[in-house]
């Protein structure tokens, strides 16, 4: 059985979230792991005094700790009742300390990581995607799927493919850890590059895929790769989109790191990113 991890902020989360993990590991045949996120090494806005201008920090940290904790102690509460009411054994791991790193270290021993698009656990106004996230896709050491807060009902898998290994490896990874859409209609996008027409290893790669999938096409666009595969799913919402690495070395991405987040930032379907 494949173990799905999730990573969830303990403050902040929906049970429309909590509901599209339980989709998505159930399409992996897996069991799901929900890492219960605390921040405790996080920034804390203090105000001050305006009466005597000085600032108690040890009360108001205290407070502040309390307050988190008791939220926190409600919250995995929920989280437990929410899935046990929809007939679903997870394993629930509190994890307090730096969120980003805590995750990494749990993805070594996992098959795919799940986090919402929007999960930050910065106090200030944070980038989009959040810091959060693009760490994980940087660094993680299993697939990452970025989800919405809801995922429909998969109509559709859209594999981006430029022949690299990368977007091969992502598309390979993908196909073995959701068997159960394998009757889900398959679209290969490849957007043509230095002049190249035809898909790199083309019939390789559907021999393949005919191992997987019953409904397989293949499109081929002109364009910039990015932008081609944004106008893609930009109106989606029933399907999946894989993409090669993020953030690592120009010889292995798909394309760079700043074109990936727009697609992150502004599709509003599971993107499933990974590298070799």
């Amino acid at each position: 059985m494949k173990k799905i991890i999730a990573a969830v902020d303990a403050l902040n989360f929906s049970e429309q979230e909590l509901r599209s993990y339980k989709y998505l590991a159930d399409k992996t045949r897996g069991k799901l792991t929900v890492l219960f996120l605390e921040n405790i090494v996080g920034e804390y806005a203090v105000p001050a005094n305006l009466e005597t201008g000085l600032i108690d920090y040890d009360e108001i940290f205290r407070k502040n700790i309390k307050e988190r904790q008791e939220k926190a102690h409600h919250n995995v509460q929920r989280l437990k009742n929410f899935y046990r009411d929809s007939g679903m054994d997870v394993t629930v791991r509190e994890l307090a300390g730096m969120p980003a790193t805590e995750v990494i270290a749990e993805s070594r021993f996992a098959d795919l990581l799940l986090v919402r698009n929007t999960t930050s656990f910065a106090m200030l106004p944070d980038s989009n995607p959040p810091a959060f996230v693009k760490d994980l896709l940087a660094d993680a050491r299993c697939p990452v799927m970025v989800i919405p807060e809801h995922v429909h009902y998969i109509r559709e898998i859209i594999f981006s493919y430029n022949g690299s290994d990368s977007s091969t490896y992502a598309l390979r990874q993908f196909s073995q850890l959701f068997e159960e859409l394998s009757d889900v209609p398959v679209r290969v996008i490849y957007v043509v590059e230095k002049g190249q027409v035809q898909i790199p290893e083309g019939k390789l790669l559907k021999g393949y895929l005919r191992h997987h999938f019953e409904n397989i096409t293949f499109e081929t666009l002109q364009g910039v790769p990015s932008a081609e595969l944004l106008a893609t799913v930009i109106h989606k919402k029933d399907s999946i989109m894989t993409f090669g690495a993020y953030g690592r070395s120009r010889a292995s991405r798909f394309f760079h790191r700043s074109d990936a987040d727009s697609i992150l930032r502004t599709a509003d379907i599971p993107l499933f990113i990974t590298h070799p």
